[in-house]
């Protein structure tokens, strides 16, 4: 309990003197502010020392309140009374912080001074936003590069409140179960903080209350954290979100009698929920950092263990990194021995006593456990653990308190066991189960790794010898070499008599190498030994697919006896089926003479090795496909090397016309013809017309179909089919001309595809007997006429694109960028003209009344009245949103102001009376400039710069005015070319009526 309070400070004098800082805390202000006011001259201070140090009477200070609040309300405020009505609290009334009472000598009260000046109270809120923002900028700091941890940004904290508030001390404490912890203090003398019962004082109030985060004022002066009575602050710091728990309190301690009020409580309130947020920021910020780091650790032991061969090595290095990672104080790895039995093969700081103890796998042990859930566990307080009981007298005398055990599996085998302790209680948390887990996953891998490559170094100079025979299999294309080369190289790789190497072909199995080392195997021809599928161990072997070893083959009833050989030989043999992506492609055989000739390990051999030739072989088989699809592609390219140049003149031509030419001489030297034909399909019109027709009979081809006519190219059309015509003399579609009569012949018809369906036809025609098209002409013809489809299209598509490029969408007129093509041209052919600028007057006032439908139809009705004042030599452009050009080729100055007076009247004409626009109270009228070439400017820029000064000028005239680019001249170092208005794009159908 702390010692009672001081007794409060004997009243000053009137008299008395103040240092900046109490002078500051007087007035509420800032110390920085009171010097200010005193080096401005508003307020009288004292020179005490040779240093220059300031102070400050209390009568001057009173007065010079009392004189900054001349002319405002005072009230008289008796220490003790009440806050405002109706409020009910526990606290220790405080006076407000703009009032200053002492106690005058003698017990007299002074009177209530006047409420602080206004640039007292802008000033406090300066220091209080600059508190928050200090405070706000801690969160940034818990997250960035060089983030703080949480004491360092709780000492920012409170330094920051104190200075702010100017008090005595500011403290942060957390709550640590019932139990407030000091971890911050910023004090204006040095304290010492202890930690308090969580119900302590002015904080166990704040941390009691109903809602978080609250504040309390002085509970009870004798609880006090410093025990001289000075008034007291607590505020409770909000915890993490659905906590429903705190994290702590922040503690303000006052000067003195009155040094807190409820603007010190606001305050404080605020920088609670901006500080328990900081805390809650870094504790996540920490916590993704101890993950990364956790994950970057499991990465970097994954690599070490990973990377190692040797078991012992791998091991070791597994149980150091556990150590480490998981903090504990011994580790070991158990592997399962083929006893069943757990082996120690590693363990850190484990006796051997211990580790004898812990050999037998036994049921209703924390291990066993383990390894029937296939995750780890832990157990605290393990001597005690009911699953210890048989381990009990080996636990206590090993000294430690918890095991975590984690079952390391390589698929349902159970490899063994890593084990972590700790001597003291450690409750493993979801995060460390997690790492002890993946590193158990890990080591498994590794082990098993491990344990296949010490297996596997028995086989090595056989894998080697195997490695050099693959190499040599790969080099050879044909299935008669990789044959050869297989039963030549087997007799070296395996010790036998006889090799026989089979193919599948169909259901026959076919010898395609054999080599004999002894008369029984010389004689062999390939009809011998040819079997089917299914018949014999080697027909066996390739319908089931599983190799054989028999080491007594007659005993065998799956073998069969070649004929002309002994019934009851003693041999011995291995068969291999040759596997490539799940299909048999043959089957390797080796016979010895003798019983038990071979080994496991042959067998072994043998698959491998027929694994190695059944990829020779099927890269033979792909060899031999691809260089017969070779000969057959070579042939394609030879025919369609013309088609391809004949494409790529076609397709860089965008010019129709130039483009059916190019079919016309193309397709006679690769085809050759006696008429060819193009007809376009007019679909409103359901006939085809006519394009372009070269040959004997060009004339009648050009001639128009009459209305539902038929014929061979209307039934491609119909049914949308290329047609082939052997002999048209036998073909009832064909309709002959009347200057032919019936002909023989071939004919080629061939529809032309375009985005809605069929475009047209494309007619390729032989005359007379015998004289018709194959069947790669016919196909030639097809590409062809799919590529000149292609063609057509994009010298439609270009010319549309060409047009909408050039035009302005709304008013049909041509566009800025193609007005300032023609001006160039013009003035690059030296050729004279005028230039006309045409700006509407108030056409905002359409749009705001009428909307802009109505104006883009107002825009609309405005270019045609231009178009048809204007000369027909004369050129119209749209050049901004309501601004329009006309170029008047050969026009001089004159010419053109009679042309804009003409173009004047036809747009005022608009909005006469009886119109709509005139109905509407639209006034229709333009601002006019004119500018001549070369007269008012030589080059494209100066000419369009004289025009738009001259419109400037007319329209600063008023509106329907006409203005000359020498008028214009009168501001020509006032006004630059001007950005024409962007247009904006139609707005939909206009309602406007």
């Amino acid at each position: 309990m702390p010692n009672p309070p001081a007794l409060p400070p004997a009243p000053r004098p009137i008299d008395a003197t103040l240092t900046v800082t109490k002078a500051a805390r007087l007035l509420g202000v800032h110390p920085n502010t009171i010097r200010a006011w005193s080096d401005a001259g508003r307020l009288r201070y004292y020179r005490i020392n040779a240093r220059g140090d300031r102070r400050y009477r209390l009568g001057d200070l009173q007065r010079f309140l009392a004189a900054s609040a001349a002319g405002g309300q005072n009230a008289a405020v008796a220490a003790g009374q009440t806050g405002p009505a109706g409020h009910v609290s526990h606290r220790r009334t405080v006076p407000p912080r703009n009032l200053a009472i002492r106690a005058a000598p003698g017990g007299a009260m002074l009177r209530a001074l006047p409420p602080v000046p206004d640039q007292i109270d802008q000033e406090r809120r300066r220091i209080e936003l600059d508190l928050l923002a200090d405070l706000a900028a801690l969160t940034t700091k818990a997250t960035g590069r060089d983030r703080a941890d949480i004491p360092e940004l709780l000492g920012s904290a409170v330094r920051a409140m104190r200075k702010a508030g100017g008090h005595h001390l500011v403290a942060a404490w957390e709550l640590v179960g019932e139990r407030l912890v000091p971890r911050a203090e910023s004090a204006a003398s040095p304290t010492r903080l202890v930690e308090l019962p969580r119900s302590y004082g002015t904080m166990g109030s704040a941390l009691g209350a109903a809602r978080a985060p609250a504040t309390v004022l002085d509970v009870d002066p004798s609880l006090g954290v410093l025990a001289d009575g000075r008034p007291e602050l607590a505020v409770s710091i909000p915890g993490a979100p659905n906590s429903g728990r705190p994290w702590g309190a922040i503690l303000v301690v006052g000067d003195g009698l009155g040094s807190l009020g409820e603007r010190d409580e606001e305050l404080a309130l605020a920088a609670a929920r901006s500080i328990g947020t900081t805390i809650q920021v870094a504790r996540a910020t920490a916590d993704v950092a101890h993950q990364l780091h956790r994950a970057d650790a499991l990465r970097r032991v994954a690599s070490d263990i990973g990377s190692r061969l040797d078991l012992d090595h791998i091991l070791a290095g597994l149980v150091d990194h556990a150590l480490v990672l998981l903090g504990g104080d011994r580790a070991a790895v158990f592997l399962v021995g083929p006893d069943g039995h757990a082996v120690a093969q590693v363990a850190r700081r484990l006796s051997p006593a211990y580790i004898n103890a812990v050999q037998e796998f036994a049921a209703n042990t924390l291990r066993a456990e383990a390894i029937a859930a296939r995750k780890p566990l832990f157990a605290t307080g393990y001597r005690d653990d009911p699953r210890a009981a048989a381990i009990r007298a080996a636990v206590v005398q090993e000294g430690y308190d918890t095991l975590c055990t984690a079952p390391m599996f390589a698929g349902d085998e159970l490899l063994g066991l890593l084990n972590v302790y700790h001597d003291k209680p450690h409750h493993w948390t979801a995060a460390e189960l997690d790492t002890i887990g993946e590193l158990a996953t890990q080591a498994s891998v590794a082990i098993r790794t491990a344990q296949d490559y010490t297996q596997m170094a028995t086989w090595a100079a056989q894998l080697e010898s195997i490695q050099k025979l693959g190499a040599s299999l790969s080099r050879l294309t044909t299935v008669a070499e990789i044959g050869t080369a297989i039963a030549t190289e087997l007799r070296q790789l395996i010790d036998c008599h006889n090799v026989r190497v089979y193919r599948q072909y169909g259901d026959d199995l076919i010898p395609v190498a054999m080599r004999g080392e002894v008369g029984t195997y010389v004689d062999e021809t390939v009809e011998q030994l040819r079997v089917k599928v299914g018949t014999g161990i080697t027909g066996w072997v390739a319908l089931h697919r599983e190799p054989q070893y028999l080491p007594d083959a007659a005993k065998d009833p799956r073998a069969n006896t070649i004929a002309g050989t002994e019934d009851d030989l003693d041999e011995s043999m291995l068969l291999a089926p040759m596997l490539f992506e799940d299909r048999v492609l043959g089957v390797l055989v080796l016979a010895k003479l003798g019983l038990n000739q071979f080994r496991d390990d042959d067998l072994r051999v043998l698959v491998i090795y027929a694994s190695l030739a059944a990829q020779a072989m099927a890269n033979a088989d792909s060899t031999e496909r691809l260089r017969r699809q070779s000969e057959a592609l070579e042939r394609q390219l030879r025919g369609q090397r013309e088609l391809v140049q004949i494409t790529e003149s076609i397709l860089t031509t965008l010019d129709p016309r130039k483009v059916l030419d190019q079919i016309a001489d193309r397709i006679e030297r690769l085809v050759g013809y006696d008429n060819i034909s193009i007809e376009v399909y007019d679909r409103a019109a359901r006939v085809l017309r006519p394009l372009t027709a070269r040959g004997v009979n060009a004339a009648d081809y050009l001639e128009d179909w009459a209305p539902g006519e038929e014929g061979i190219a209307t039934w491609v059309i119909e049914h949308n089919e290329p047609v082939l015509v052997v002999d048209q003399f036998d073909d009832a579609r064909v309709q002959h001309f009347e200057s032919t009569g019936p002909t023989h012949g071939g004919l080629i018809v061939v529809p032309l595809r375009g985005r809605e369906g069929v475009s047209g036809v494309l007619t390729v025609e032989r005359l007379g007997e015998g004289h018709t098209f194959t069947e790669d002409e016919f196909e030639l013809v097809k590409v062809f006429a799919a590529q000149v489809s292609i063609a057509l299209q994009n010298a439609e598509i270009y010319r549309a694109v060409e047009i909408r490029a050039r035009t302005d969408d709304l008013t049909g007129l041509e566009n800025h960028g193609t007005f300032l093509e023609w001006v160039r041209a013009s003035v690059a052919r030296q050729e004279p003209f005028s230039l006309m600028m045409l700006d509407l007057d108030k056409f905002k006032r359409v749009n705001d009344l009428l909307g802009h439908q109505a104006g883009d139809r107002f825009l609309s009705e405005v270019a045609k009245a231009i178009v048809g004042a204007g000369r027909e030599t004369d050129h119209v452009f749209r050049y901004g949103g309501d601004e329009f050009t006309m170029l008047l080729p050969g026009a001089d100055a004159k010419a053109g102001v009679r042309v804009a007076e003409r173009v004047r009247k036809a747009v005022n004409a608009l909005g006469a009376k009886g119109t709509t626009w005139h109905a509407a109270g639209i006034t229709v009228s333009a601002s006019f400039g004119i500018a001549t070439f070369p007269t008012d400017g030589s080059t494209d820029e100066t000419i369009l710069l004289a025009a738009d000064r001259a419109c400037f000028v007319a329209k600063r005239s008023g509106p329907g005015r006409i203005a000359t680019a020498e008028e214009g001249l009168a501001l020509a170092a006032e006004v630059s070319l001007q950005e024409p208005t962007p247009v904006d794009p139609p707005t939909p159908a206009s309602t406007f009526e």
